[in-house]
């Protein structure tokens, strides 16, 4: 303490015997620029850092601060240590050219070795086009005081730079690059230009490329790629690239229009690797997402990207917790945002993913089993076997109107609902029908499904529909099979030719390959429920080619997100 005195009396001191001599030696109506010792206070403020989270960094003794006088054409900077280390906040003694009787503007910043200068109004500096993925901060501040005066002048420097950070979705892969693009052609880095009257920033490049310096490995966690970009507005959004170590791309972004403000941060969506497979299944209360790459054999624990329990829409179903269960499906809708749950316990919702925000509900679905989301925000849910009024059927919904039936259509033990966008139609299932929808009157407040066309299926006892491409849908329950649309034509699996109970079943007509669920064999503790989640890479075959258990949950159904 009794030092801090000494170091604070000796600069007072300075400061009135520069002010006494300077006066001593001038003339009032001479107030041309002289040199000054300048008392100055500067406190550093908190910037984002790698981890997308705050640093409030200290003075310390071996730092220096740097000082333009704003008022000069092209001024040099005028560095000093803080007279007070350890702390955010310190005096400085700075000398320098300036008026002693008027007011000057000063621009203070920090770190020292920053490469930033003065000119006509205008700060200039660089954000680098090429980026490690580490965040280097530039704090700058401004003042206007009467430099020599015994009060100083003070500030507060903040980071010049807005922080980007790009959101890497768990998944079984290593990134080595990003490329961070404005959709609109606005320049995001290069030589960046401030102007410190309004502090509007204007950059030169179009591109910042971080190549990181150890591949990236996400099979853990979710990682953040952090970048300095520069505070600009970007009209149309912006898009990252990424690469993983194998050389595949993706990427993530917006079309929006995106504010990056100085001393900021934008955070992406999520990528995900289009090259992962990603997997969604329920059962019990839980609807879990897995990178099916990252899932062995004996456990699924270390995949998980994304989890829901349903107990937590209890308030919003007005339901008990113990009623927020037996989930039997859980379907990706709206290009993967979101998700239709449906429950045997006679409910159904639709999930924002990314905010896990449910945005309609009913619980006027008895025995529901399967969902879609329909054209104009509506909703058809299968209602299963029973002996209420509801059982039975295919019913719709309107996403504004929870739990208000605008239609339903008889159908016995209803089961799988499909949209096909090309034809126009929906497809449901149940018992040994196929039964084929068109919307009617669909710009009304009384929409209705006009039953088109039923198909008698090859096997009874249907347990599961999702659609192929355009013209075929792949059905499964006792055995499985191609349905072709145009053709009106049964293809059966013959994979599934000693299968009885087939939960749910996904093909992908281009790989080849299928995810399915099978209780042929009940595992868990329901005659309905499996454990296993089954792959092949063979509809013809005449076993899978791969396994996951899920040892922990009376599973029904998955779905694929990402082949």
């Amino acid at each position: 303490m009794n030092n801090l005195k000494f170091h604070l009396l000796r600069a007072l001191l300075l400061c009135a015997a520069t002010g006494f001599l300077a006066m001593g030696c001038s003339n009032d109506d001479d107030d041309s620029p002289r040199e000054l010792a300048a008392k100055t206070t500067l406190t550093l403020s908190k910037y984002y850092n790698d981890k997308g989270a705050t640093t409030l960094p200290t003075w310390s003794r071996n730092d220096k601060a740097g000082l333009f006088v704003a008022d000069q054409n092209a001024p040099e900077a005028v560095y000093a240590a803080p007279i007070q280390s350890g702390s955010q906040k310190s005096m400085f003694l700075f000398t320098l050219h300036a008026p002693e009787h008027t007011a000057s503007t000063v621009v203070g910043f920090w770190p020292a070795d920053a490469g930033i200068r003065y000119e006509d109004g205008e700060l200039k500096t660089v954000v680098p086009t090429a980026q490690t993925g580490s965040v280097t901060p530039l704090l700058v501040g401004k003042a206007t005081a009467r430099l020599n005066a015994y009060e100083g002048c003070s500030m507060e420097l903040t980071n010049l730079f807005c922080t980007m950070y790009v959101s890497v979705k768990k998944g079984n892969y290593s990134i080595g690059k990003a490329v961070v693009k404005a959709n609109g052609g606005e320049a995001i880095a290069g030589d960046l230009t401030v102007g410190i009257d309004d502090w509007s920033a204007s950059a030169s490049a179009q591109t910042i490329t971080v190549t990181l310096p150890a591949p990236l490995d996400c099979s853990k966690e979710t990682q953040l790629i952090p970048v300095m970009i520069a505070p600009v507005t970007l009209s149309q959004g912006y898009t990252v690239t990424l690469t993983d170590t194998d050389g595949n791309s993706f990427s993530v972004g917006t079309t929006e229009a995106v504010a990056l403000e100085a001393g900021g941060k934008h955070e992406t969506d999520d990528a995900r690797s289009s090259f992962v497979t990603e997997l969604i299944f329920c059962g019990d209360n839980m609807v879990y997402m897995i990178d099916a790459g990252l899932a062995d054999e004996t456990t699924y624990k270390d995949a998980i990207t994304w989890s829901w329990d349903a107990t937590t829409a209890a308030a919003t179903l007005g339901l008990a917790e113990n009623r927020c269960n037996h989930l039997d499906d859980c379907k990706p809708v709206d290009n993967g945002k979101k998700l239709l749950c449906t429950s045997s316990y006679n409910w159904c919702v639709l999930l924002d993913i990314e905010t896990k925000e449910v945005l309609f509900h009913t619980t006027a679905t008895p025995n529901a089993h399967s969902a879609e989301l329909l054209p104009g925000n509506r909703i058809v849910v299968a209602c299963s076997e029973g002996s209420g009024a509801g059982n039975n059927s295919v019913q719709l919904y309107d996403i504004s109107q929870p739990n208000l039936i605008l239609y339903q259509s008889a159908l016995g033990s209803a089961h799988g609902v499909v949209w096909n966008e090309t034809t126009q139609r929906l497809y449901a299932i149940g018992g040994q029908s196929l039964q084929i929808y068109k919307l009617k009157d669909w710009d009304t407040t009384t929409p209705s499904l006009e039953l088109e066309k039923t198909v008698q299926t090859p096997q009874s006892s249907l347990h599961d529909m999702s659609l192929v491409n355009s013209n075929t849908l792949c059905i499964g329950g006792r055995r499985a099979y191609l349905y072709d649309i145009g053709a009106n034509q049964f293809t059966e699996m013959k994979l599934f030719a000693a299968s009885t109970a087939i939960k749910s079943i996904n093909y992908n007509d281009e790989t080849g390959e299928l995810w399915y669920t099978d209780s042929t064999k009940p595992e868990g503790s329901q005659t309905w429920s499996t454990q296993t989640i089954r792959y092949s890479t063979d509809k013809d075959a005449s076993t899978e080619t791969r396994t996951i258990k899920v040892p922990d949950l009376d599973m029904y159904k998955v779905r694929v997100m990402n082949w």
